[in-house]
């Protein structure tokens, strides 16, 4: 027997073997079907018979909507409840749930269970952009052409020495369609989102691996699961998500207006930065208009204690004090940088630094986290980890906020190398369940932004999950998200629009050090794409220190013309604090554009190589425009809303102003 549901302009259709096609306006967009792997191989694609329910009302905190459900009874009594529900708000969207229950009477071993498992019909005549939201490895593009061929397994829970965790959500788009795949649990789960690329089909799903006995009368639930068809790139289902996370309890931190002042690092005399060298580069942060000073990696003595190093803060706690004062006093803001969670236990080290032993671990041994065999869980420094479920820990690490903001006189952390948490299974914590350590960490790091801004009511909380996406449990915690070590240009755009999806359009997103865009110095990418600058030059010119650097970025006096300009157009515009409108795709519209409205006016950025021809302002009301390239100070023309095309040539970028002639 088969059934039809009808959701708008999306159509369910089951047939006979219970698997589901996801029809769009009459056109297959995917194939989905619970695919699980038994001990003994139980066939799974000829089920015993299959039964529907529904619709009934339905209200949650989705709003209120209808759902169905489909019954699929297996051999052996194994049973799959699948519940489908829709509300009307969400235009073009779906959510699953799916339940396996053992009705018979012997257990059942399952090895791997992917719920749902989507096939896409992949077309032969366009190319395919997919965005990918798990953190998997430093430096990845969170969204890329999907190649002929094409594996990667997407694990959103903790990995061993490395990253781990991110945005639970796959995307799928042509120039005519998208479809993105997710799940909207509000803690991290230890899950996977496999794509598999081949010339025909695109796979993907929410898997869970483990082996388990599934004892008579028990069950095994997936994840509440999201299916959204859409239009252009990445920006619209990250949105569509942004908003259901927030009606489910996951709601985005709010900006101070700190959060859009740009930002200079130590970072630039690396490791071993010293408290004068950060007060000489003082009066040259004043004249560019900088106002945020970041004392980055390195300050401290061992990860755990976090205590001044006696070889570069001899004075230690007073002379950290001392330092903040004289930022204070040029009129300028004290970012620290910290990495909570995490304390030195003689095993390994990072760059230079041979790990030593923490005074906290010497003290509590038992507060890490044990992987389920015994073993230390470590990060991605190879540090062990501390249990954010304990309340020993959540105590300690608040008292550390008190130290630093409220003792010291920070304004703010630069909490960087922050991923997820690993499932602790340490006997002596006492978990009901080892996810208990991941459901603490989320909430520690609300706890650190809450404290935070109880010292300092405008203090910056910026989380850098290096080199990859946040993970979605930090949404909450974090006030200033950050292009988190891009290596080009292209990857400052794409992720500050990635942010400004998932955090909110007028979310403050650091567009990192311009030192790490093409050429250095791309602050166009930077600013056009709607984010707040940073720089990590070093200044002034001293052949001792420039010595023990491996990269130098001296702040020449030719550069200092060209920091001194773009700082001065980020303040004069402010663009980060605008309005970022998703009426570009980043992969099928040249050149590449980004818009951003304040008040009534309209920016526009646009990137390319070498580009002449004719391009459309999109977004202007039906009136007469004035375009100026506010970078340069010069009439690029006037267009009308209603027509809003016009020829221009540029080369790398074009910053356009479109400012209505009469409001």
């Amino acid at each position: 027997m088969g059934m039809v549901l009808k959701f708008g302009a999306l159509n369910l259709v089951f047939d006979e073997q219970a698997a589901i096609s996801l029809f769009h306006n009459d056109k297959l967009v995917s194939q989905l079907f619970p695919l699980v792997e038994l001990y003994n191989q139980i066939p799974l694609d000829s089920p015993v018979k299959t039964a529907f329910q529904g619709p009934v009302d339905l209200s949650s905190s989705l709003g209120k909507g209808f759902r169905y459900s489909v019954e699929i009874t297996y051999k052996c009594d194994l049973i799959c409840i699948i519940n489908i529900d829709y509300f009307p708000r969400w235009h073009d969207t779906v959510f699953l749930h799916w339940r396996f229950e053992n009705r018979g009477d012997l257990p059942i071993e399952i090895n791997r269970l992917s719920l749902p498992r989507m096939s896409i019909p992949r077309p032969s005549s366009q190319s395919v952009w997919t965005f990918q939201g798990a953190a998997v490895q430093w430096g990845q593009d969170f969204a890329f052409e999907l190649p002929s061929t094409f594996y990667r397994d997407n694990f959103l829970g903790h990995l061993q020495d490395g990253e781990g965790g991110g945005i639970p959500l796959v995307d799928f788009w042509t120039p005519d369609l998208g479809i993105a795949l997710g799940h909207l649990e509000t803690v991290s789960q230890p899950w996977y989102m496999p794509v598999e690329a081949s010339v025909d089909q695109i796979v993907a799903s929410l898997q869970w691996r483990s082996n388990t006995h599934l004892e008579p009368g028990n069950s095994l639930d997936g994840l509440y699961t999201v299916l959204m068809i859409h239009h252009g790139d990445f920006f619209e289902p990250l949105a569509r998500y942004r908003e259901m996370m927030k009606l489910r309890g996951v709601v985005p931190a709010q900006p101070s207006t700190e959060d859009y002042e740009p930002a200079w690092c130590s970072w630039g005399y690396e490791f071993d930065v010293r408290p004068e060298e950060i007060e000489g580069v003082l009066p040259m942060l004043t004249r560019l208009g900088i106002r945020w000073v970041t004392l980055d990696d390195r300050w401290f003595d061992h990860y755990g204690d976090w205590n001044p190093r006696q070889d570069t803060f001899p004075s230690g706690d007073e002379e950290m004090k001392n330092l903040v004062e004289r930022i204070h006093q040029a009129g300028l803001k004290a970012q620290l940088w910290w990495y909570p969670l995490c304390a030195e236990d003689g095993h390994g080290q990072w760059d230079t630094l041979t790990y030593g032993y923490s005074r906290v671990l010497l003290e509590h041994p038992d507060w890490v986290v044990l992987n389920s065999d015994g073993s230390i869980a470590r990060n991605n420094r190879h540090l062990a980890m501390l249990c954010p479920a304990l309340s020993e820990v959540q105590n300690y690490t608040l008292k550390l906020v008190e130290r630093f903001i409220g003792e010291w006189g920070f304004d703010g952390f630069k909490l960087d190398n922050i991923y997820t948490m690993a499932q602790c299974y340490n006997p002596a914590h006492g978990h009901q369940e080892p996810e208990e350590s991941i459901q603490g960490f989320g909430s520690l790091y609300r706890q650190i932004l809450t404290e935070s801004r109880r010292l300092r009511q405008q203090a910056v909380i910026q989380i850098c999950p290096c080199g990859t996406p946040l993970t979605f449990d930090l949404i909450p915690a974090v006030s200033q998200t950050v292009a988190a070590d891009p290596t080009s240009s292209y990857q400052v755009r794409q992720r500050i629009k990635f942010y400004k999806a998932l955090m909110g359009p007028q979310s403050a997103v650091f567009a990192d050090h311009v030192e790490l865009t093409d050429g250095g110095e791309d602050f166009a990418s930077q600013i056009g794409a709607g984010g707040v600058p940073g720089t990590k030059f070093v200044w002034p010119e001293r052949p001792e220190i420039l010595s023990r650097l491996r990269e130098v970025w001296l702040l020449t006096s030719e550069k200092e013309e060209v920091w001194r300009k773009w700082f001065q157009i980020y303040h004069e515009h402010r663009l980060a604090e605008g309005e970022y409108l998703n009426l570009y795709d980043m992969a099928f519209d040249y050149p590449e554009s980004h818009v951003i409205r304040k008040g009534h006016r309209f920016y526009y950025a646009f990137f390319a190589p070498n580009f002449k021809g004719e391009v459309e302002f999109r977004g202007l009301e039906a009136k007469s425009y004035r375009l100026v390239d506010y970078v340069n100070g010069r009439n690029v023309g006037v267009i009308h809303g209603e027509n809003p095309v016009l020829h221009i040539e540029f080369e790398q970028s074009l910053l356009v102003v479109a400012i209505p002639e009469n409001l």
